[in-house]
């Protein structure tokens, strides 16, 4: 298939709405342009050649809106990525909650679990591991399957165990893992306060009942547009404990969105906001 593909709005569109009618999957709220991208990529590598062909996948293979979602919402994420962001953290952590008897967490678009691997170090180091609990969520079915099992090839924990090492510089990050012929697995332990499980944040309600201490969402809205958006910060404001840390990522320009009169700005380099 040519690699100059294009995508007309009005294939993305109903492309989209033929999506979220068939199976209830809302795609119609991603930013444009960027789901064109990861559209287009997939179609490159299933060497189809438009969007029709796309469709028909979908409609002879049953299974295939799981490919499909996999394809477009694959992340790119590290454990500790943006270290001043979790220096900053367990700064605040330490702080506020070493007194407390609880620490409630959800992690809103998980991915494959670094984040969440990445909090369970944190709250070790910082003697708050077992108070905490925590709910990881992604519409990603097979994200929360490496999540789950916590295995990553070795090449990428490189990349992972630079960036413990900036948050950490006397810490030794291989005590968390063992290596394995060409992957490495994670203690579990580390996640044993987490439940990982689905949930699609522009369709489904927050996860638990309860409210939260703190919420992730990093280099996740980067890819809804501003209704989206909106929606998503009312979902969290209301999730959230009066005082709770409200966190979004390096790549997330939504700070515009966020109304003063709901939170305030903690950090601005790590982009941490508490709830009012």
């Amino acid at each position: 298939m040519s690699a100059h593909v294009d995508l007309s709005d009005e294939e993305l569109n109903s492309l989209t709405n033929s999506i979220l009618i068939r199976y209830g999957i809302d795609f119609t709220c991603y930013e444009p342009k960027s789901l064109k991208r990861r559209i287009v990529r997939l179609l490159n590598n299933l060497e189809l050649d438009s969007v029709h062909a796309l469709w028909l996948r979908f409609l002879k293979d049953q299974q295939f809106v799981y490919t499909f979602m996999t394809e477009i919402s694959v992340g790119m994420t590290s454990m500790f990525r943006d270290p001043v962001f979790w220096k900053s953290m367990q700064r605040i952590l330490i702080s506020e909650y070493s007194n407390k008897s609880s620490l409630k967490i959800w992690h809103a678009g998980c991915s494959t679990g670094e984040e969440v691997f990445s909090m369970g170090i944190l709250l070790q180091e910082s003697h708050l591991l077992e108070k905490a609990k925590a709910t990881a969520t992604d519409f990603n079915q097979a994200a929360i399957g490496i999540a789950t099992a916590g295995v990553y090839h070795k090449i990428k924990m490189i990349e992972n165990e630079n960036n413990y090492q900036q948050f950490n510089p006397k810490g030794n990050f291989a005590q968390y893992y063992s290596k394995e012929a060409s992957d490495c697995q994670m203690n579990l332990d580390l996640i044993k306060h987490a439940k990982l499980e689905y949930n699609n944040l522009i369709t489904d309600p927050a996860p638990f009942p309860f409210l939260f201490d703190v919420i992730f969402c990093r280099n996740v809205m980067i890819y809804f547009d501003s209704k989206a958006k909106e929606n998503l910060l009312q979902k969290f404001y209301k999730a959230l404990k009066p005082g709770g840390l409200f966190v979004i990522g390096f790549f997330d320009t939504m700070g515009h969105l966020i109304d003063s009169n709901q939170f305030d700005l903690v950090d601005e380099h790590a982009k941490i906001f508490r709830k009012k």
